[in-house]
């Protein structure tokens, strides 16, 4: 029955994304000419990290909602970091929304369907000087709905735990509460938000699915609909000039006031909930510490000793294998207990962990000086291309000797004197005499040392994968910033190729193409590949596409030989060479011809993306010279 449900369900989800496709395009152009004014939103600004401190796992939904599901704590604290570039904020809104998953339907995760909100805290700083910082009083605050003895006042109160918001007998439904703001907040050049709900009134009554959002109207309406903060700037542009992100974007937002859509959908979630559910068990919790899941072991689940086993027979015990540490790194004599700290009475872990890494950063009995000598090597191979010692995986007899064992051991001193802190290695490295040599080969010298082994010369290196993707962005003034936070599997994500989720049933395609290692495996040196799927990729990738008419804006001057300028200085820091410039003139020329020609509108919009294109597809883009 559960593979006819699941068919019966792509067929529901289909229509949907039909309907999404073929209709809801029309029915918002309608809407959209049928309109006075924009409507009444309640902002959702990014969401930049979110954190919970009783340990649930916390998953940001598509609506800008955040499900709350896992552990479910006897006291609960969500910290809710939100980035945005709108000033005059005046209001914020708390939605407790309902979700199948959670008792029934929510909106708390108390074994009602309650929560106890009590107590709402807001902090708004600068995003470019954090210094600037400022605890945000809030006031008048209202609700869609109201327990008895537990009002929305209650969540901001000088009672932090037993005062605060529910909405018992309400349960299953979406409620919302607005506080004011008693002076209005948001810094130039941006405002990082940071939002504290606390749930300490009753045993595990947190909230299942909040959502935030905030106003620059002090009395919005409650039930005012949501939009993210680039929608605003989408509806106000006309339609012929919005991206198909924007576009995508207000159908997205339209969908749910359709009602062709609603009905559709309605189908959807009303199949979802006849379908059987799956029985989940947990299968194996394999870390002390933690309770156990019982399979066909015998004797303790966590044993208190490891023994040596003869013939490897657990029935064959023989003596107690204590911890020890590598002898060969280990002066003779020493006394390993230096390293052992004995646990407190409330750890879950015997510290043998901690034991090992104190072992590790010893530099004067422990494996520490050898540590930070592979540390400093693996952090000159990377801009230079190679290692003082050229097997950063085996500092052994079996690996090669270090070329300049003198510079290893003095910068493996000044690693330890800088508390093992990579960033002022980083800086060191890359104000050296050595790696600002340039490139230029000398036959005399090639001779010598052909394999550049004494670092003569600095070689050409391409950029590593991610680092290309992250350049093209930022190029294109693209490249998302933000730090922290989830990570993704979406290609078309602007932030920084980092935060890419690894899946190896989805890789990232770009990422593949120009030699990302595999992540389960450890990689001393990364292969630098030149084959034709890279530049094929360049030239015919969407998402590169999609960047380059955003560099194209950017290029967007009135005389195309400063076009031609600005190309060069954005993409590779250097003005260009006078037949350079000519052929980029002469390019752009064509290019306008030609879709003029062929009767395309806004022929030189085109012919700029396309030069655009033709700028990330240079060498000097994804090669460091």
């Amino acid at each position: 029955s559960r593979g006819l449900g699941d068919v019966y369900k792509r067929q529901l989800v289909a229509a949907v994304r039909e309907y999404e496709q073929t209709q809801l395009p029309h029915r918002f152009a309608e809407w959209e000419q049928q309109k006075k004014s924009l409507p009444a939103t309640w902002m959702v600004p990014e969401l930049t990290q979110m954190r919970s401190g009783g340990g649930a796992t916390l998953t940001k939904q598509d609506d800008g909602s955040i499900l709350v599901s896992g552990t479910n704590p006897p006291i609960e604290t969500l910290i809710l970091t939100y980035t945005t570039t709108q000033t005059g904020l005046r209001a914020i809104r708390i939605e407790a929304l309902a979700h199948p998953t959670l008792v029934k339907n929510g909106p708390g995760r108390g074994a009602n369907g309650n929560f106890a909100l009590t107590d709402l805290k807001v902090t708004a700083k600068s995003k470019t000087d954090p210094k600037q910082s400022v605890a945000v009083t809030l006031r008048s605050p209202r609700a869609t709905f109201e327990q008895r003895g537990f009002a929305a006042a209650g969540a901001i109160d000088a009672d932090p735990v037993v005062s605060g918001w529910a909405v018992d007998p309400e349960f299953g439904k979406d409620h919302a509460a607005a506080f004011e703001f008693a002076e209005p907040i948001g810094f130039p050049g941006g405002t990082v938000i940071e939002v504290t709900l606390s749930f300490h009134n009753n045993v595990g009554h947190g909230m299942g699915r909040p959502r935030i959002g905030f106003a620059t109207q002090a009395d919005l309406p409650l039930n005012a609909a949501n939009a993210a903060e680039s929608f605003k700037h989408a509806l106000e542009l006309p339609p012929d000039q919005r991206s198909e992100e924007q576009r995508q974007l207000l159908w997205k937002w339209f969908a749910p006031l359709d009602p062709g859509w609603q009905a559709l959908q309605a189908k959807v979630q009303e199949h979802l909930k006849a379908m059987p559910k799956p029985r989940k068990v947990k299968a194996l919790v394999s870390s002390e510490g933690l309770p156990p899941v019982r399979l066909h072991s015998q004797g303790e689940d966590f044993l208190p000793h490891t023994h040596y086993l003869r013939r490897g027979d657990p029935e064959q015990k023989e003596e107690i294998a204590e911890q020890g540490f590598l002898q060969v790194l280990t002066p003779e004599g020493a006394d390993l207990s230096a390293w052992y700290r004995a646990p407190g009475a409330t750890e879950r872990t015997s510290w043998r962990r901690r034991a090992l890494a104190e072992w590790l950063c010893d530099v004067d009995r422990g494996a520490g000086a050898l540590l930070a000598r592979v540390m400093v090597n693996r952090l000159w191979q990377h801009p230079l291309g190679r290692g003082i010692v050229a097997t950063p995986s085996d500092f052994g007899t079996r690996g090669e000797p270090p070329t300049h064992p003198e510079l290893l051991d003095w910068l493996a001193s000044e690693f330890i004197a800088q508390g093992w802190k990579l960033k002022p290695m980083h800086k060191l490295i890359m104000t050296s005499a050595v790696y600002m040599q340039d490139s230029t080969a000398d036959e005399a010298r090639l001779r010598v040392d052909r394999e550049n082994k004494l670092f003569w010369r600095r070689p050409v290196r391409r950029l590593e994968a991610e680092i290309i993707r992250d350049n093209l962005l930022a190029i294109c003034g693209q490249l998302d910033r933000t730090m922290f936070g989830p990570g993704t599997l979406e290609e078309s994500s602007r932030r920084r190729s980092i935060y890419f989720t690894v899946k190896r049933s989805k890789l990232i395609g770009m990422m593949i193409v120009f030699d990302a290692p595999e992540a389960l495996v450890g990689v001393a040196e990364r292969p630098a590949t030149t084959i034709a799927p890279q530049a094929l990729m360049l030239m015919n990738n969407p998402h590169v596409r999609e960047w380059a008419k955003a560099f194209a804006r950017r290029l967007d001057l009135p005389n195309d030989a400063d076009v031609v300028r600005r190309a060069y200085a954005l993409a590779v820091s250097r003005p260009p060479s006078a037949d350079e410039l000519a052929d980029g003139v002469e390019f752009l020329e064509g290019q306008v011809e030609a879709y003029r020609a062929a009767g395309r509108a806004d022929p030189r919009a085109l012919a700029l993306s396309d030069f655009a294109q033709a700028i990330l597809c240079l060498n000097e883009v994804v090669y460091v010279e």
